[in-house]
């Protein structure tokens, strides 16, 4: 019997690998770290609250929730650029 994940990854989330390589892949087009900043978007598994990680440019094993404040390992996510004009 295979277990339901009670809050899964959205739609158009990358595997971490993906993520990390496309973050670097953006922040390298912008100019680099100094210029671009990503932050690491993630779905909370125990509320499905959509959270962002506060360090830009680092993606960690697991994620806080901002809403429910439990603890997510992070296999998949999504990012936001933040460009320093």
């Amino acid at each position: 019997m295979k277990t339901e994940i009670k809050h899964p990854p959205r739609p158009g989330d990358l595997p971490r690998l993906q993520l990390a390589a496309l973050a670097n892949q953006e922040i390298e087009r912008y100019g680099g770290p100094d210029k671009c900043h990503v932050n690491f978007k993630f779905t909370c598994s125990h509320c499905g609250a959509r959270c962002s990680l506060v360090e830009p440019n680092t993606l960690y094993e697991e994620g806080e929730c901002c809403v429910c404040h439990g603890s997510t390992t992070i296999t998949h996510g999504g990012l936001a650029l933040h460009l320093k004009l």
